[in-house]
This record gives structure tokens, sequence and C-alpha cells, in this order.
């Protein structure tokens, strides 16, 4: 395996990822389910990348770059939550996660 499925933060993001492809899953036609997918791809993605990057500095530079990309995801899952796309439960599930992986990257 790569050295990215060993990392914590990844493993974290991977599993957010799964739960809100799951939460999308049926949901077709609506361009702000769209961004959430492309976003929660693009956390997932950069957290990899950042977790194979043996330079420190680039790691914590990819790693903002994964926080400010959350900050977009959980604005377009309030949106999804406030049209009640989204139930409390789901939301709350989501946006908690992403909050909780947004508190261990670097500012």
């Amino acid at each position: 395996m790569s050295a990215f499925h060993d990392d914590k933060l990844w493993q974290e993001a991977y599993v957010a990822t799964l739960d809100a492809l799951e939460a999308t899953g049926t949901l077709t036609g609506n361009d702000v389910v769209d961004q959430v997918r492309k976003h929660v791809m693009m956390v997932l993605t950069v957290t990899a990348q950042a977790a194979n990057d043996r330079d420190r500095k680039i790691r914590d530079a990819k790693l903002r770059d994964a926080g400010h990309i959350i900050a977009a995801l959980r604005s377009l899952l309030s949106v999804l939550w406030g049209q009640e796309v989204f139930s409390d439960d789901v939301f709350e599930k989501l946006d908690g996660a992403y909050e909780a992986l947004a508190m261990k990257l670097p500012r």
C-alpha cells in the first residue's frame, strides 16, 4: 500500500468522503450536490498528496489548501441543509466530520 493509506489525516478524510458520497448518492440534478461531491474528492486528493510529500513545508502548504477546500465544502453542506436536502442528522454528521478534520490541519 502507498504511504498515504497509513496517514491518519487521509484515513479521516477517506471516511468523511465515503459518508458524503453515501449521503448524496441518490441526489441528481442539483448543482450544489455536484459541487459537494467535487469538494470532498478534492479534500481527499490533496490530503493524499500531502501525505506523500516528504518536505514538511510543502506538506503543510498542501494541508492548508485542504483547509480552504473544507471551508468551501462546509458552506456548500450548509446550503443543502438550508434547502432541506439534508436532514439535521445528516448535516451534523458531515459538517462535524469536516470540522474535526479541519481542526487537525495546520493554519
